[in-house]
């Protein structure tokens, strides 16, 4: 950590539990990425719910809405959660939630693969830029260049 720091070198971990989570995903056919992409959907309309009901109490008809999209988030991790054949997750996974190894993984690594042969897709020049990705949740992030609005 403190030659990165100090030289600015990156960081790379050879994990070879990467190769059973993509075959995991592709095997099931794009059923994990659907559910994954529907799971992300729903927390993302949850959390527009919540900011847009503010700071005010909320009713019986809030509540129930609320209720019934959590209860229908939880349905489809579960179903995901299957999908990995694992009832304790994965080494990246402890159900849906990042396990500390991924934590560490992402923390103190700028990119990783299953094998050293994966870098023969990138030329010997390639450069590297990973995201940021040790940004707190205040911080403003600026992963999506494309939705950014620059007047010059």
């Amino acid at each position: 950590v403190d030659a990165k720091r100090e030289f600015n070198w990156m960081t790379a971990c050879i994990t070879p539990e990467v190769s059973s989570e993509s075959a995991v995903q592709d095997k099931t056919s794009g059923a994990y990425r659907t559910l994954q992409h529907k799971n992300d959907l729903l927390l993302y309309t949850l959390r527009r719910i919540q900011q847009e009901l503010g700071p005010n109490l909320r009713t019986e008809e809030d509540a129930y809405i609320l209720n019934k999209l959590e209860k229908q988030l939880s349905l489809w991790r579960e179903e995901q959660s299957n999908l990995m054949g694992n009832p304790f997750g994965s080494v990246f996974r402890a159900k849906f939630q990042p396990s500390l190894f991924a934590h560490s993984l992402r923390r103190y690594c700028d990119l990783y693969m299953e094998s050293l042969s994966c870098l023969r897709h990138y030329s010997p020049q390639h450069r590297f830029y990973p995201d940021d990705s040790r940004l707190l949740g205040h911080e403003l992030r600026t992963s999506k260049p494309e939705s950014l609005n620059f007047d010059f």
